[in-house]
C-alpha cells in the first residue's frame, strides 16, 4: 500500500513537472514573440519617424539655406559692390592716363610730321639745285676756279654738299621711321583704351547687375521680416481670440450654472408636490448644449483628469512636438510668440483621440487653429485644434479614447499637426507636464 502511494505521488511529481516545464516553454514562447512584435512595432515607429525627420529636415534645411543664403549674399554684395566700385575708379583712372598718353601721342605726331615735312622741303631744294646744276655744273666751278685754294675750297664744299644731301635724306627715313612708331603707339594706346573702356562697362552693367541683385535680397529679407511680423501678429492675434473664446465660454457657464441653480431653488419652492419633484429633477444637473451631465459625472470626469496628470495618453501616435508651449524666440529677427498649447506633428489626417472622458463643449472655428473642439473634463479643459475632420457633436459624451476627429493635412492652417492645449483653473498650462512620458 506504502509502495503504491510512493509510484503516485512519483507519477504525480513528474506530471507536475511535465506541466510545469511546458507551461514555462509556453510562457517563455509567449513572451519572446510579444518582445519580438514589440520590436517590430517599435521599429516601424523609428522608420515612420525617421521618414518625417527627413521630410521636415529637407523642409528646415531649404529654410535655414534660404536665409543664411539671403544673409550671406547680402553681405558678399556689400563687399563685391565695393571692389567693384574701386575697379571702375581704378579703370577710369587708368583710361584718363591713356587718354593723357593719347593727347601726348598726338601733339608729338603733329610735331614730328612738321619736322618731317621740313626736312623734305629741305630735301626737295637741294635736289632741285642739284637736278638745275647737275654734274656738268659742279665740274665747270671747278675747272673755273682761279687758283688751287679756290678749287679745294669748292671741292669741298660740293662734298659736303652731296653729304648733306645723304644725310638729309637719312633724316627724312629716321624721321619717317619715328613718325610710324608714333602712330603705332598711338594705334596701341586708343586699342588699350577700347579695352578699357568695355571693361568699363562690362564692370558698370555687372555693377549696376549686382545692385540690382542686392536689392531683390534686400526685398527679400524685409519680405522674409515682415512675415515673420505678421506670423507674429497672427499669433498674438490667435492666443488672444483663443484665450477670449475661453473667458466667454467659462463666463458663459458661469451664468448658466447660477441661473440653473436660480431656478433650482425656485423649484424647490413650488407647491404641487408632483410638479417640484418634477423641476427639481430637471434643475439638478448641470446641462450643456444637447447632452445633460450630471454633478456626479462632471466630479468623476474632474476626478479622472486630475489623477492622470502625467499619465494621459498622447492625442496621436506621434510625441513629436514642433512647437513647445510658452514662449518661443525666433533666432533670427529675435520676435518673441507665445503658444497656448502645443503643435504636435502627425501623419496627415491621423485619428485625433481625446485624452480623458468628458463631453464636447463647444465646437468652433478659431483664426490661427483652424476647427476646433473643447472637451470640458469637470473644471478641466482639453483643447483639439487644427483639425481636417471632426467626428464629434456638442454636448456628447466620449470615453478615453473616443476618437475626436482627425488631425491637419497640408492644407490645413498649420499643416501637417495637431494643436493641442490643457487648461486649469482659466489659464493654460503645459500638456507635456499631463501627457505620459515620451
Amino acid at each position: 500500500m506504502r509502495f503504491s502511494n510512493y509510484i503516485k505521488a512519483v507519477i504525480t511529481v513528474l506530471v507536475v513537472i511535465l506541466l510545469s516545464s511546458n507551461l514555462f516553454a509556453q510562457t517563455y514562447q509567449e513572451r519572446r514573440e510579444q518582445l519580438l512584435r514589440d520590436q517590430e512595432n517599435t521599429r516601424a515607429e523609428i522608420n515612420v519617424l525617421e521618414a518625417r525627420i527627413k521630410n521636415y529636415q529637407q523642409r528646415v534645411n531649404q529654410a535655414e539655406e534660404r536665409f543664411d543664403r539671403s544673409y550671406e549674399q547680402f553681405q558678399s554684395l556689400n563687399n563685391l559692390i565695393a571692389l567693384q566700385d574701386d575697379k571702375i575708379n581704378s579703370l577710369q583712372e587708368e583710361q584718363n592716363q591713356i587718354d593723357a598718353e593719347i593727347a601726348l601721342t598726338e601733339k608729338e605726331i603733329e610735331l614730328r610730321e612738321l619736322e618731317l615735312e621740313q626736312l623734305i622741303e629741305n630735301y626737295k631744294q637741294i635736289v632741285l639745285y642739284a637736278y638745275k646744276n647737275g654734274r656738268s655744273g659742279n665740274l665747270e666751278m671747278l675747272l673755273t676756279s682761279e687758283s688751287i685754294n679756290q678749287m679745294l675750297v669748292r671741292s669741298n664744299y660740293l662734298r659736303r654738299f652731296d653729304e648733306q644731301k645723304t644725310k638729309q635724306a637719312d633724316a627724312i627715313s629716321q624721321a619717317k621711321r619715328e613718325l610710324d612708331r608714333v602712330k603705332k603707339n598711338l594705334e596701341d594706346s586708343y586699342s588699350r583704351n577700347r579695352q578699357v573702356l568695355t571693361e568699363i562697362q562690362q564692370e558698370k552693367n555687372e555693377l549696376a547687375s549686382q545692385r540690382q541683385q542686392q536689392e531683390q535680397t534686400v526685398e527679400e529679407i524685409k519680405q522674409e521680416r515682415s512675415t515673420w511680423l505678421t506670423e507674429l501678429r497672427k499669433t498674438r492675434e490667435a492666443k488672444e481670440g483663443l484665450e477670449n473664446t475661453f473667458r466667454e465660454l467659462e463666463q458663459a457657464e458661469a451664468e448658466a450654472e447660477a441661473e440653473r441653480l436660480r431656478k433650482l431653488e425656485q423649484a424647490r419652492n413650488i407647491a404641487d408636490a408632483d410638479r417640484r419633484e418634477r423641476e427639481v429633477q430637471r434643475y439638478s444637473s448641470a446641462s450643456s448644449g444637447n447632452s445633460a451631465v450630471s454633478n456626479a459625472e462632471l466630479s468623476m470626469f474632474e476626478e479622472s483628469f486630475a489623477k492622470a496628470k502625467g499619465q494621459l495618453p498622447w492625442p496621436v501616435e506621434s510625441k513629436t512636438i514642433a512647437r513647445k508651449f510658452g514662449r518661443t524666440r525666433n533666432p533670427l529677427y529675435g520676435t518673441v510668440t507665445e503658444n497656448d498649447g502645443i503643435n504636435i506633428v502627425s501623419e496627415a489626417g491621423s485619428e485625433v483621440r481625446v485624452v480623458s472622458e468628458g463631453y464636447v463643449l463647444n465646437i468652433l472655428p478659431l483664426r490661427g487653429y483652424g476647427d476646433v473642439v473643447v472637451v470640458k473634463h469637470g473644471s478641466y479643459y482639453s483643447v483639439y485644434g487644427n483639425l481636417s475632420r471632426i467626428d464629434v457633436e456638442v454636448g456628447e459624451v466620449l470615453s478615453q479614447g473616443g476618437v475626436v476627429g482627425r488631425s491637419g493635412t497640408s492644407q490645413s492652417e498649420l499643416g501637417e499637426v495637431l494643436f493641442f492645449a490643457v487648461r486649469v483653473d482659466r489659464e493654460f498650462v503645459n500638456p507635456e507636464t499631463w501627457l505620459s512620458g515620451r
